[in-house]
């Protein structure tokens, strides 16, 4: 989508976005678009908008084009954005929020990796670690467009050569109540923002 030309009209523009969006709206207005944040992101390259293109969509108020994305929902938050902006912009808790925007306006409905990462987090909740057959399970019943099929014969190399494991107790770890008293605790700070 880099190749994209936007025809801009009043009522695509959303002043208020990066007020709602930005930890620091000064600061992400301040965005130079030097692309530090994209060529040190390790998912950049899947993106449908790098970080930089992300911010700057922010800046011309384009809420529904980024909203609409999976730029947001692929950010691993590991921080390297963040950490070498040289503008001091939050982009990790940006992402976080573009995130916590999209699913409370039902926008993850819509996305696949939406339903990658939801399918992540609950096994991680159900076992306390991956399992991977449940998580691809709930993944592709989770996203409508996507066919088994396809991926069947990937799944059949992976099983055979010992990748995955249809045991979900391997998957189990003892310490359950911990990890599902994390979980709470993130809904808890999740409900007052």
């Amino acid at each position: 989508m880099a190749d994209k030309v936007f025809e801009l009209t009043p009522d695509m523009l959303d002043h208020n976005f990066a007020d709602e969006v930005a930890p620091d709206r000064q600061k992400l207005l301040t965005c130079i678009q030097c692309g530090t944040c994209t060529a040190c992101c390790p998912t950049a390259y899947a993106m449908h908008y790098t970080p930089r293109q992300i911010w700057r969509l922010i800046q011309l108020g384009l809420r529904e084009e980024v909203l609409s994305s999976n730029s947001f929902w692929l950010c691993t938050a590991c921080y390297a954005c963040t950490q070498h902006c040289p503008r001091g912009i939050a982009c990790t808790e940006t992402m976080a929020t573009l995130r916590r925007m999209a699913v409370s306006l039902g926008m993850e409905k819509l996305s696949s990796t939406a339903h990658f990462c939801a399918a992540f987090r609950d096994t991680v909740r159900r076992h306390g670690r991956l399992h991977d057959v449940e998580m691809i399970t709930l993944f592709f019943g989770r996203a409508k467009g996507l066919k088994v099929v396809d991926y069947t014969r990937l799944g059949f190399t992976l099983w055979r050569k010992g990748k995955v494991s249809l045991d979900a107790s391997r998957a189990n770890v003892k310490e359950l109540d911990q990890i599902e008293a994390i979980f709470r605790k993130v809904e808890q700070l999740e409900a007052q923002r």
